[in-house]
């Protein structure tokens, strides 16, 4: 992840150059992932596990931009459940993530193929499954974050959105 020093020393152009090359490595290693899983891993059965590369490309520059660019300490993310093999992409570029995970991709002891706080090893901040629990549990943990601020449990100073703000980024 790029640092706060990181962000403000680079030029635009630069920047967009980053961005530009993770979202083509992204989306590269996400689509790897599925084909691996699909054509190249090892199936007793022949069976395929499918995947999403159309979601995983449309979503690779916006996680491009969010991981790479304007997460914030204390910052949360839910992934939807079809852009998985991105935040598995993700991790593995920032080296959260080890090489057999991803070749493993919806096989036992793989990577998942959507986030998973308890049977993924990397860093996940919400569970989202497939039944667009994404939506709700980011809007519940918002309205606790609200909660904790409107009641002296967590300093506005803290927040992302207050974070964000100071560095002149808008959420």
């Amino acid at each position: 992840m790029t640092t706060l020093a990181a962000r403000s020393s680079m030029s635009n152009t630069a920047t967009i150059a980053m961005l530009e090359s993770l979202k083509a490595r992204l989306r590269w290693l996400s689509a790897l992932k599925i084909h691996n899983a699909n054509h190249l891993r090892e199936s007793p059965d022949g069976l395929k596990v499918g995947g999403h590369q159309a979601n995983c490309a449309s979503m690779t520059a916006i996680m491009s931009v969010r991981y790479f660019h304007v997460l914030v300490p204390h910052g949360k993310v839910a992934v939807k459940a079809h852009t998985g093999p991105v935040l598995h992409a993700i991790h593995y570029l920032l080296g959260t993530q080890s090489r057999d995970q991803p070749q493993r991709f919806r096989g036992y002891g793989g990577a998942q193929s959507y986030s998973s706080r308890t049977k993924d090893r990397i860093p996940v901040d919400f569970s989202t499954g497939s039944v667009g629990l994404w939506v709700a549990v980011t809007l519940f943990a918002s309205l606790v974050q609200d909660y904790l601020v409107a009641h002296g449990g967590l300093a506005p100073a803290d927040t992302p959105e207050t974070m964000l703000r100071c560095w002149g980024v808008s959420a």
